[in-house]
């Protein structure tokens, strides 16, 4: 079992952010998906696991991770492959039994890897594990029915909603300052961006029974 795991994706990295969101937060399991593993390195975490085809990571990263003090676990996979490095790391993952997972890097540079890695959060939502993706600004999670967030908790000031399905409802937002009540949001519907904690609220709640909803906690 790997309990909470971080992941490294091969995105772009702020590495003064990194290291102290690892150092505040509690974690089990590091794995990297091919060249996160240079994120991983930057930062100083000892890796348990490091998968990919390995086309886009320094050679003398690789060979200093296969060295016997460092001890990590290499499973390589083909060049030519019908995944993403990351979406095959996030599943082997979920079947070794993750309790909980943060991708890191999954947000800078290429929009169609970050859609990709946006897309694939299905995956532990279906399976009822929580998963996140965190930049320096932001984290990112889907819901699919009420989920209650807690001021103290929550990564930034701003929390919006997007649906990830055609349409998520009925939407009803208490302990926020925007409120909602029996709502519909579709495609292309902006009235759930930037809201936050009423003043006197500790907690706050989305409700609705039918689709998927991308929630977005960020900070300036």
């Amino acid at each position: 079992m790997l309990g909470k795991t971080i992941l490294f994706s091969g995105g772009k990295y702020d590495i003064a952010f990194i290291k102290q969101y690892l150092v505040d937060m509690s974690f089990d399991t590091v794995a990297c998906a091919d060249s996160g593993l240079e994120a991983a390195h930057a930062v100083g975490v000892n890796v348990d696991y490091i998968m990919g085809d390995f086309d886009s990571v320094l050679q003398e990263t690789l060979a200093e991770y296969r060295s016997a003090d460092k001890a990590a676990k290499f499973v390589q996979y083909p060049k030519a492959k019908d995944y993403t490095d990351t979406q095959m790391v996030l599943e082997w993952i979920l079947s070794e039994g993750a309790s909980e997972i943060t991708i890191l890097g999954a947000t800078g540079g290429r929009l169609d890897h970050f859609l990709s890695n946006l897309n694939i959060l299905m995956k532990p939502l279906k399976q009822g594990i929580p998963a996140y993706i965190v930049d320096s600004h932001n984290r990112l999670y889907l819901i699919d029915g009420e989920t209650t967030l807690h001021r103290e908790q929550v990564f930034g000031k701003y929390i919006s909603l997007q649906p990830l399905s055609e349409e998520v409802y009925p939407v009803t937002l208490t302990g926020f300052q925007y409120g909602l009540k029996d709502y519909t949001l579709t495609y292309g519907d902006g009235r759930a961006i930037s809201n936050e904690f009423a003043p006197e609220a500790q907690t706050a709640t989305i409700s609705f029974t039918h689709g998927e909803l991308i929630v977005i906690e960020s900070r300036d």
